[in-house]
């Protein structure tokens, strides 16, 4: 096939091998009310893992991209699931009387989630060894497992969160506005809350003018306001607006400061 070593394709596909996901997979099953941290045993696990993908490879193109179909099965309501093996032997005992060298890919978590979350997408998920183990996952089960390994990463301070405060405490935000307004180097300013492990800080997010040095702004900003706020219950960060996870963070929230 054009631009690429099937065999040697096949042969990475039959090397994935999920020990981890199976012992926690039959764990789950083990009981109705599996505890928490067999859950999370399994969400880690689960986000790690590639799986054997039968599938129906019409043509590779010279820049080696497959026009292919994805294999599935439907279930009683007529619903379709793409099959997803945890291994090569467990893909082969279920594929029995299928012709010889059946063709398989390789597919990460990710990559199935997001295949499944593509709009238009005819499957209503995939299912993870699904004449044995049969685990359906759709958007809504990929949706909790993301949550809990997002809460799992903070817990272990491995990623922050940004999160919209209820209310302003304006107690805080006033000497902040007064600020602004005096040095004239802010169009608007967020504050919001940040969490990494058990440590919870105040965020505040600034859309500073054009030509402003972010670090010169900060140093002098914490020095005046946030240092001399800041005690055993209350501390702060500085982030610019420029930075993704900010922009993502203030999009469609109101600021607490605009200037005039």
């Amino acid at each position: 096939m054009a631009g690429v070593d099937f065999n040697l394709l096949q042969q990475k596909v039959k090397a994935i091998k999920n020990p981890e996901l199976l012992a926690a997979i039959r764990n789950l099953k083990a009981t109705e009310k599996p505890e928490e941290e067999a859950q999370r045993t399994y969400v880690t696990a689960i986000m790690k893992a590639s799986f054997v993908v039968p599938v129906n490879i019409k043509s590779i193109d010279e820049n080696g991209k497959m026009n292919m179909e994805i294999s599935h099965l439907k279930n009683k309501q007529g619903d379709a699931y793409i099959m997803a093996f945890t291994d090569y032997d467990t893909f082969m005992q279920a594929a029995k009387g299928a012709p010889a060298d059946p063709q398989v890919l390789g597919f990460t978590y990710g990559d199935l989630v997001r295949m499944i979350s593509e709009k238009g997408c005819p499957m209503k998920g995939f299912a993870i060894n699904p004449f044995t183990e049969n685990i359906i996952i759709g958007p809504q089960q990929a949706h909790a497992i993301n949550v809990l390994s997002i809460q799992m990463k903070v817990e272990k301070g491995e990623m922050a969160v940004i999160n919209e405060l209820p209310s302003i405490p304006f107690e805080i935000t006033a000497p902040m506005e007064k600020y602004f307004d005096r040095v004239k180097t802010v169009n608007k300013a967020y504050l919001m809350t940040i969490k990494r492990a058990q440590e919870e800080k105040y965020l505040v997010i600034v859309d500073l003018k054009e030509g402003v040095d972010f670090a010169e702004f900060s140093k002098a900003f914490a020095e005046e306001i946030l240092t001399p706020a800041e005690d055993e219950k209350t501390s702060f960060m500085i982030m610019p607006i420029t930075e993704q996870a900010a922009a993502v963070s203030v999009k469609e929230k109101v600021p607490f400061y605009v200037a005039m």
